[in-house]
């Protein structure tokens, strides 16, 4: 860990800017005065379709910036080239130019700063249990659903400000990556992320302490958020999707802003795809005003319930709308980062400049709600994420109608069916024994699913995964460079409660060589030319030659299809000078041309 600075903010009071419609600052700390304008600016920058993600950008070449990769090792680079995205560092002083140049780049999708979020944190023997400091649980059942289980190992992340592995937690935290610094060390400078974690997977029955809803889940520690609980989404994005590749069931996401971007939702869409259940809070505005990551499809947004009153009326203080899915208390115990504990009294952590409790916020209630998805994945080890998102919300219980759904029900939950009924297709495209060349996209024909929806399509190659498409129209590439004559594929179809269907297997034959083509008569190079120019051309590929191509000054003008191919132009249709040339196309698409010639009217 490189800062150590911490500072404490509580839920409601930390995101007061954001509530009045302040813009965030393109570098976390930086000073609004003339001085900022020379601070460096980061990018995200999306790659198009076909785009090697370790591309050199002309763009940026040209203005000497062709490794200005923003900060982070090599791992956080290669895992934003999973959704097809860079993350660059400009000089303050050339943004605006650089940006411009970014967006006429024929590699780049698309160019935004990148924006940034903020955490939003506004019967055991556990003394707090015992003690009735914990009211949280009972309002969601979760000692109820205790008595069913009490959870298994199922792996957690908690992306966010890191996490300390002291008291309640001693044993349940994994080794993690931290983001913001770049290093392997994910622990906790700010104290958010602990909290967190301490409400999903707090050691319950030791005698000491407070009880985690999910008592023998393992935690693993993301750290995207500095020490005072800012960060970027291109960090936040490659926390989600190391998160979801070093094989996490749930990823908590206590954190967010009214900014949205591509790459944030591509990485949601990127965990979705491999099974995990991404549960964000809703915000801390008090307001129907969407907020990002939560507002995302296939996010499990929540909102938070007075804990005071009895967990079912809204917190003053939570964002609500039809786009929050559900609610849970947003008043907790909690274990902080040094291992002491607090809850809900003026005696314990009651922050006298605010004359508030430190630990409320949707930050807190979403936690509680990932710790129930852990409870419901223990009891139903088969379950994929949106089968445990489905098992919460369709169990709520409904609570005013500020939020889709209604409270979290724990012990409902874990007892909710999934949906058993398989995706299907009409056939696959391309055809058996169709000839294919370069980058090929592989369509399942007449995709559908009637119940949870689809997940991700998987091209296998020769009996190993290929490639595989997350997102629809779920299109994933068969890649054929470098190789030639049969290939085998077989696509696999997944929808989101984990159902799978396999298309029949098909062969297409991969033709990379390109065809031969060359000139057997037509006037010499730089003759004089009147009247009707003709050249004739021999062609040839083991695919077949699917058609010639006369082109003049760059645009086709004859096109023949047939063996002895003649192709012809009017010279008077043509400028004074004439380049020709020939195309020839074989039926896998390769194409080859000639060497040009110029001729000149006479």
């Amino acid at each position: 860990m490189k800062s150590t600075h911490r500072r404490i903010v509580v839920g409601l009071v930390a995101v007061t800017a954001l509530a009045a419609g302040a813009s965030l600052a393109p570098v976390a700390g930086a000073s609004v005065t003339g001085a900022a304008r020379a601070l460096p600016v980061r990018f995200l920058v999306g790659l198009r379709g076909g785009v090697e993600t370790d591309v050199t950008l002309p763009s940026l070449s040209r203005f000497g910036l062709a490794h200005a990769e923003g900060r982070g090792d090599s791992t956080a680079r290669r895992l934003l080239g999973e959704v097809r995205a860079r993350s660059i560092e400009v000089p303050g002083s050339r943004a605006a130019a650089v940006k411009a140049a970014l967006q006429l780049d024929p590699n780049v999708a698309y160019v935004q700063e990148d924006p940034q979020v903020k955490k939003l944190d506004v019967t055991p023997s556990d003394p707090y249990f015992t003690a009735g400091r914990q009211p949280e649980l009972g309002q969601i059942t979760v000692p109820k659903a205790w008595e069913s289980t009490t959870g298994s190992s199922v792996k957690v992340a908690v992306v966010d400000t890191g996490v300390n592995g002291v008291g309640d937690l001693a044993g349940r935290v994994l080794p993690g990556y931290d983001f913001y610094n770049g290093d392997g060390d994910a622990d906790d400078d700010d104290g958010h992320g602990t909290i967190v974690a301490s409400l999903v997977a707090a050691t319950p029955n030791n005698g000491t302490g407070i009880a985690g809803v999910c008592g023998e889940c393992q935690i693993l520690p993301v750290k995207v958020l500095d020490s005072s609980g800012l960060g970027y989404h291109s960090d936040i994005a490659r926390g989600i999707i190391y998160a979801a590749q070093q094989g996490s069931k749930i990823i908590n996401l206590s954190l967010g802003s009214p900014a949205s971007s591509a790459v944030l939702q591509d990485a949601v869409a990127y965990a979705n795809g491999r099974g995990a259940l991404v549960v964000a809070a809703a915000g801390n505005d008090g307001r129907d005003v969407r907020g990002y990551p939560a507002a995302y499809a296939d996010v499990l947004a929540v909102g938070a319930t007075d804990t005071r009153t009895g967990g079912t009326a809204r917190a003053d203080f939570s964002n609500f709308g039809n786009w929050v899915d559900v609610a849970a208390p947003g008043i907790t115990a909690g274990m902080k980062r040094d291992g002491t504990y607090c809850w809900d009294d003026r005696s314990s952590c009651w922050i006298a400049r605010y004359n508030e409790y430190e630990i409320q916020g949707t930050s807190f209630s979403a936690p509680l709600v990932s710790g129930v998805a852990a409870l419901v994945a223990s009891k139903n080890p088969g379950y994929s994420g949106w089968s445990l998102g489905n098992a919460i919300t369709g169990t709520a219980r409904p609570n005013g109608g500020w939020n889709q759904y209604g409270v979290v029900d724990a012990a409902a939950a874990i007892n909710r069916g999934t949906d058993t009924t398989p995706p299907s297709a009409t056939g696959t495209s391309p055809a058996q024994n169709a000839k294919v060349r370069g980058t090929v996209p592989v369509i399942a024909l007449g995709l559908r699913d009637d119940s949870s929806g689809i997940l991700a399509v998987d091209l296998f190659v020769d009996g190993k995964l290929h490639t595989w498409d997350y997102t629809a129209p779920f299109v994933p590439n068969l890649r054929t460079a470098g190789r030639n004559g049969r290939i085998k594929m077989q696509v696999r179809i997944r929808d989101k409660a984990g159902n799978v269907t396999w298309l029949p297997a098909r062969t297409v034959i991969a033709d990379n060589v390109l065809p031969t083509a060359s000139v057997t008569k037509a006037p010499k190079n730089k003759a004089r030319v009147k009247g009707t120019v003709k050249v004739h051309v021999k062609a040839a590929d083991k695919s077949g030659i699917s058609k010639v191509q006369l082109l003049v000054n760059g645009k086709v003008v004859a096109t023949d299809t047939k063996a002895g191919y003649v192709l012809s132009y009017k010279v008077s249709r043509q400028k004074k000078t004439m380049k020709v040339r020939i195309r020839a196309y074989d039926k896998a698409g390769n194409v080859r041309y000639t060497t040009i010639r110029t001729y000149y009217r006479a």
